[in-house]
């Protein structure tokens, strides 16, 4: 006769195997997340298994069964952007931004949520909310160990920040932002935002620099930057008056 804790222990094995996976992910939000209730975690953990699969219908069924077990702060924070992480991998961006703003309201320290809401503001033109969120996305990240903490992620998070914080004119902030930039590696594009916020600044020097970075790394932006660049110069672009 089989033994039947073979079983018990293939499963106790897989779910510990699952959950390692999932905190990889999403280990901020995910670990002070019911913490109490383990029977509501191997929930989660199959909820996530199948939403990671995109199996949003039944991922989405399963956060609903978990709903009523959010006591703390921390269960309804990670419960908001599950929900959120569900439209995302449904392809519902609208759902996803509303739920990943949710949790952001309730409180967490995951940075990937407020990443997303800061490019979706970015995009959006609407750079004093884009700036807050990727300070906190920065605060999130720099938070992390020296070995959960992705450099490249850091890099582009601080190039994006230089962007908002010269588009709201705030100058000083965004030298700043992309001086902290460059201890991290820089995506080839990345001297078209420095190019920008220096001729806002009126430095033709340093902004001729950076173009000629971009000639030599990126040169598809070469054109589009000096247009905006030299109108910008010249006290002609619209959102830089002289």
């Amino acid at each position: 006769m089989e033994n039947p804790s073979i079983d018990f222990e293939s499963a106790e094995f897989a779910l510990r195997q699952s959950w390692e996976i999932h905190r990889q992910a999403f280990g901020p939000i995910l670990e002070p997340a019911f913490v109490e209730n383990q029977q509501v975690r191997i929930l989660l953990i199959n909820a996530l298994n199948h939403i990671s699969r995109r199996e949003v219908k039944r991922g989405m069924e399963l956060l609903k069964e978990i709903h009523p077990h959010c006591i703390y702060d921390e269960d309804k924070a990670a419960w908001a952007f599950f929900v959120g992480l569900c439209f995302e991998m449904g392809g519902a961006r609208d759902q996803m931004l509303e739920w990943y703003e949710k949790a952001g309201e309730i409180g967490h320290r995951f940075y990937l949520p407020y990443l997303k809401l800061a490019k979706a503001a970015h995009a959006a033109a609407q750079f004093e909310k884009a700036k807050d969120y990727y300070q906190t996305a920065i605060e999130c990240l720099q938070e992390m160990s020296e070995n959960d903490k992705d450099e490249i992620i850091l890099g582009s998070a601080y190039t994006n920040l230089t962007s908002c914080l010269t588009m709201i004119h705030q100058y000083p902030e965004a030298e700043n932002a992309w001086k902290a930039a460059q201890q991290y590696p820089a995506q080839p594009g990345a001297d078209a935002t420095a190019a920008i916020l220096y001729a806002a600044m009126g430095n033709a020097e340093k902004t001729a620099e950076h173009i000629n970075g971009l000639k030599e790394k990126f040169p598809a932006w070469v054109e589009q930057t000096q247009q905006m660049t030299g109108q910008i110069l010249s006290g002609t672009h619209p959102a830089f008056p002289k």
